[in-house]
């Protein structure tokens, strides 16, 4: 396949040549401007050493503005720069003191005290904006300005997994973004939003829509939960609502319905079937027996659960209470939200964790029973 003009790679020689004409260019330009300076006569003034004193002055002007012009458009990174990219944040209240300090720092401009005086004389000291920059190598003083008081940033991005609660969300946030964690969970129970919204409960959980989003430095919580529940409403299956209300359910159950899906669930191909243990044991007025609903009304635990857990007193322990909990108990994705709506036809009552990711679905207590103790002596046995 021919190679693109656009992938043209410079060789040593032709780089030289390039910067050798460039010099030779600039020094002729420098000895074109002194010789018209100098021919010109200043006939009016009479006196000599005004004349030549004027002369010489035109020639430091032309000179600073030739020498400045070089100093502002060349290549300015130093050799600790690096060949890749660098980011650099310029954070709310920095002076151009500060952000000289961090450039010089980092190899980006060879002088902060050329930095400075650049920014002040053509005034780009207040118009210099917040973010997170790139900063290519052999860019120049003028590049750096230009993508700064252009406010040219770029963006975090920022993964938010399936299953994380507001809290584990909120957290992510504060470490990626910096946002205040708990503004950001206010945000997330502000009334009139909720309202705004139909949700009955007391905050997001459930809503924040995991996905990978290109957030920006000065995000506010608002900005980023506003993102997220966009995208949670433009990801739902087709005809969401209206599926949940063939299976008895509500949207805010159906979304509750998916994140207990998508707490047990690790294989996609098994959501659908543990959607359809679940739909069946509502039908039947049988506890649902999630265990990461104990778990999420305990606040999250690091251990096991132990037996005397299940009697934990709480509207979201389904081992207490029958039917769905009040509300989700994380965020689920896609493939959840859809088997939460889509059950596949199936008669299971229970499912036990295989170990490996897997479930053994069974129809009766006494399968039920078997299949956790095959599980167990299969761990025993280290199979």
């Amino acid at each position: 396949m021919a190679k693109k003009i656009d992938d043209y790679e410079f060789k040593t020689k032709d780089k030289i040549w390039w910067w050798g004409s460039n010099l030779v260019g600039f020094v002729a330009s420098i000895i074109l401007v002194l010789f018209i300076v100098i021919s010109i006569p200043f006939r009016r003034y009479r006196s000599i050493v005004m004349r030549y004193a004027i002369r010489i002055i035109f020639i430091c002007l032309v000179l600073g503005v030739l020498i400045g012009g070089y100093i502002y458009y060349a290549p300015d990174t130093t050799a600790d720069f690096g060949e890749e990219p660098k980011y650099m944040l310029v954070q709310r209240g920095e002076t151009v003191y500060d952000i000289a300090y961090k450039l010089e720092k980092m190899g980006a401009i060879s002088s902060e005290i050329n930095f400075r005086l650049f920014s002040k004389v053509l005034g780009h000291s207040r118009k210099l904006k917040t973010g997170r920059y790139s900063i290519e190598p052999d860019a120049s003083m003028h590049d750096i300005f230009d993508i700064i008081t252009k406010g040219a940033a770029i963006p975090y991005n920022v993964t938010i997994l399936e299953g994380l609660t507001i809290e584990e969300t909120a957290e992510a946030m504060n470490k990626h973004l910096d946002l205040d964690r708990q503004e950001f969970l206010n945000v997330c129970s502000d009334r009139q939003l909720l309202d705004s919204l139909s949700i009955s409960v007391d905050n997001l959980e459930g809503y924040l829509f995991p996905n990978t989003y290109n957030f920006f430095y000065d995000e506010t919580p608002q900005s980023v939960v506003r993102k997220m529940i966009k995208q949670f409403y433009a990801s739902l299956p087709d005809s969401f609502e209206q599926k949940a209300k063939r299976h008895g359910l509500d949207f805010h159950e159906a979304v509750t319905m998916a994140s207990l899906i998508e707490k047990e669930a690790m294989l996609d191909k098994e959501r659908p079937i543990i959607s359809a243990v679940y739909h069946k044991r509502l039908k039947i007025r049988m506890r649902l027996q999630c265990d990461p609903t104990v778990i999420y009304a305990m606040g999250g635990l690091n251990r096991p659960l132990f037996s005397n857990d299940l009697k934990y007193n709480s509207p979201y322990n389904t081992y207490k209470v029958y039917g769905l909990p009040p509300g989700p108990i994380c965020s689920p994705g896609t493939a959840s939200l859809e088997a939460a709506v889509n059950p596949v036809e199936a008669d299971y009552l229970y499912f036990v964790a295989a170990g490996d990711g897997s479930h053994v679905f069974t129809r009766s207590n006494r399968e039920h029973i078997n299949a956790k103790n095959r599980i167990k002596r299969g761990k025993l046995l280290g199979r």
